[in-house]
């Protein structure tokens, strides 16, 4: 594993995300850097990736995208971040989702198909979850044809976050 991407993503994501995950998450994308913070166990941090524009091959100027993203609210009662999870999972037919999966302890998957960046080839996933009081939600973007894998990464993601939260982070 690339230590850059191990140093940055414990930094930026304060262990919520654990960087092996990360990286397997990642693929063969290219590793650029992370951006946000989560500090006292809520905030967001992404980690972009370099790509180059989709049919350009190994030409053309590389961009920098956000690959995956964390983002972690606190809410004061416990049901309502349960009450908030469950209505994104069973009430976002509305918004251009292609798919919804039921996770693991109330958790979601919530796909679109259309890319989410310019750059990016593929569609966005969104998992949604909760821990205690706290709201969670794990994002990919630019998924192609690699759906089912990007929806396990994305899991393991959500399941580091909720393990670091239990642990009183």
């Amino acid at each position: 594993m690339d230590p850059a991407l191990a140093k940055a993503v414990n930094k930026s994501c304060s262990h919520f995300l654990k960087p092996e995950s990360v990286a397997a998450a990642l693929g063969d994308n290219t590793f650029d850097g992370t951006l946000g913070q989560i500090q006292g166990g809520k905030g967001s941090c992404s980690v972009t990736i370099s790509v180059r524009e989709a049919g350009r091959g190994t030409s053309g100027p590389l961009h920098t995208n956000v690959k995956l993203s964390l983002e972690i609210l606190s809410w004061k009662d416990p049901a309502l971040a349960a009450q908030s999870v469950d209505e994104v999972c069973h009430h976002t037919s509305a918004y251009g989702v292609t798919e919804i999966f039921q996770g693991p302890k109330g958790a979601c998957s919530v796909y679109r198909a259309e890319p989410s960046e310019e750059f990016l080839v593929g569609g966005r996933l969104d998992i949604h979850g909760s821990e205690g009081r706290k709201r969670i939600t794990v994002t990919v973007h630019g998924v192609d044809g690699t759906l089912k894998q990007d929806r396990k990464h994305a899991l393991q993601l959500l399941a580091d976050a909720r393990a670091e939260i239990s642990r009183g982070a």
